[in-house]
């Protein structure tokens, strides 16, 4: 006797994962999700839906500065360790290669499967062990860090060798409120904070 089998859906990656931490087992090791996952979803989804699926504020890469890495001196692990200081330059200037790939990088502001911290603060840093990943020598270990609060998001620089930006104004220590569609610059890399709805609807125009 043949089992009667609901058919599947012919893209069933475009919908969002139904229960509870349906965003959280899509986000990798890095913090980041995958873009082209987002934009299938965005053509399969209404705004409402796609709003109450992600909940949350995102990171999404918008530029990446043009500029040069001081050299550093030395071959061992040490050297290896540190963070190399940004030097922007004019358009027509030479300047170093950066990662292409976090111009298009999706940080959700939530806690991944792989997370190593709990909570509702976020820390964004090079290397391992932090939440959002973004491996390049420009950014500090432990860059910058974004908390949740109840009335608002507020990022806060950790000392960063090459700073971190808001709107282009450098911050200092102390927590800055970010709102929608701000725009924060990790050293060479330039993040817009999207809401949901202003996620959905770069995505839609894209």
């Amino acid at each position: 006797m043949l089992s009667s089998r609901p058919k599947a859906s012919a893209t069933p990656e475009a919908s969002p994962p139904h229960g509870p931490g349906g965003l959280a087992r899509l986000v990798n090791s890095a913090g980041r999700i995958g873009l082209n996952l987002l934009q299938r979803m965005v053509q399969a989804v209404s705004s409402e839906d796609f709003i109450r699926f992600m909940q949350k504020p995102v990171l999404a890469g918008s530029a990446i500065h043009l500029g040069t890495l001081a050299a550093h001196s030395g071959n061992g692990s040490r050297e290896m360790n540190r963070t190399i200081v940004f030097e922007p330059v004019g358009a027509g200037e030479d300047a170093v290669s950066a990662s292409e790939s976090l111009k298009l990088a999706i940080y959700p502001l939530i806690k991944g499967e792989y997370a190593t911290s709990t909570g509702e603060v976020f820390s964004i840093g090079r290397i391992d062990g932090n939440d959002f990943i973004m491996p390049d020598y420009a950014i500090s270990k432990k860059h910058a860090l974004i908390e949740i609060k109840r009335d608002g998001y507020f990022l806060k620089d950790c000392g960063s060798t090459n700073g971190t930006q808001l709107n282009g104004t450098r911050l200092q220590h102390k927590p800055v409120e970010v709102h929608d569609r701000d725009v924060i610059s990790f050293a060479r890399y330039e993040f817009a904070l999207l809401f949901p709805g202003s996620l959905y609807d770069m995505l839609r125009q894209g």
